[in-house]
């Protein structure tokens, strides 16, 4: 239920926080069958409360085997309360089996204030749900854990509720790309990283003009777009030399060198 791993490549606590995925054909089903699970001890867990008087309902750590690796670290970066996170996965069964993610603008018009407030939270949004102001995109990203989103529209930026997010790589990334940039990101800062993460985003989709997002300049699922945008980047690197600052050539210089490396 989480990106564990990209080839041989294990990605650090920091790259876990931002790695995505699209989710797959057996998504759904393999959530509902671990909800099914997780909840299972909570039925029970009167009549065996009498002969283990430590039996109580399943811990945060359980949820993980439902949520995914990286909702449960995320929750824990936001600060998101068990209560929360167990009333959230309980959303999100519902949605997933009552065929929410059908129409998700719908399905999250008809959760009660209550409920919008857990999704909220679970996304630390800063506004309260309003579906109305939102795409179809960014409610169906509200209805998945962290982890998993989806690009309806491949502009290379996923609508989460109302706002919208940049991440690299791209959903839809050939694996070696993935694996390449595990690797030479597995040593940075996070706000270096997400630099990068900018810079990557920028190479591949171009500078988005008053808001309008468009298609990427080359196909995202082939890896000749990702080598031959790293080339273009080191050539205008040696171009405007002259007019960068030393420090912040030789990062760029180094980065996108061992990318290179990483691509062939």
């Amino acid at each position: 239920m989480s990106i564990k791993s990209v080839d041989n490549t294990t990605p650090n606590a920091i790259q876990q926080r931002h790695l995505i995925q699209s989710p797959g054909k057996n998504f759904f089903t393999d959530f509902k069958a671990a909800y099914a699970r997780y909840e299972l001890p909570s039925t029970t867990a009167s009549e065996s409360s009498v002969s283990d008087p430590q039996n109580q309902t399943p811990s945060v750590a359980g949820i993980a085997d439902v949520m995914g690796l990286t909702f449960s670290e995320m929750a824990a970066v936001r600060g998101t309360s068990t209560q929360d996170q167990n009333a959230y996965a309980a959303i999100l069964n519902r949605a997933y089996s009552q065929g929410g993610m059908d129409d998700p603008v719908a399905f999250l018009n008809s959760l009660t204030k209550e409920e919008q407030g857990v999704v909220q939270r679970a996304h630390l949004l800063v506004d309260p749900v309003e579906p109305s102001t939102m795409s179809k995109e960014g409610a169906y990203n509200l209805l998945l854990p962290d982890g998993y989103q989806v690009d309806f529209n491949h502009d290379g930026i996923q609508e989460v509720g109302a706002g919208k997010n940049i991440t690299f790589p791209p959903l839809d990334a050939p694996e070696q790309v993935k694996q390449a940039w595990l690797t030479a990101t597995k040593d940075m800062a996070e706000g270096d990283m997400m630099t990068y993460q900018l810079k990557m985003h920028f190479m591949l989709y171009g500078v988005d003009i008053n808001d309008q997002t468009g298609k990427a300049l080359a196909p995202t699922d082939q890896i000749d777009s990702y080598r031959d945008g790293v080339d273009k980047f080191l050539a205008w690197l040696e171009y405007a030399k002259a007019s960068i600052p030393a420090e912040q050539y030789a990062r760029d210089k180094a980065f996108f060198s061992d990318m290179k490396r990483l691509l062939i």
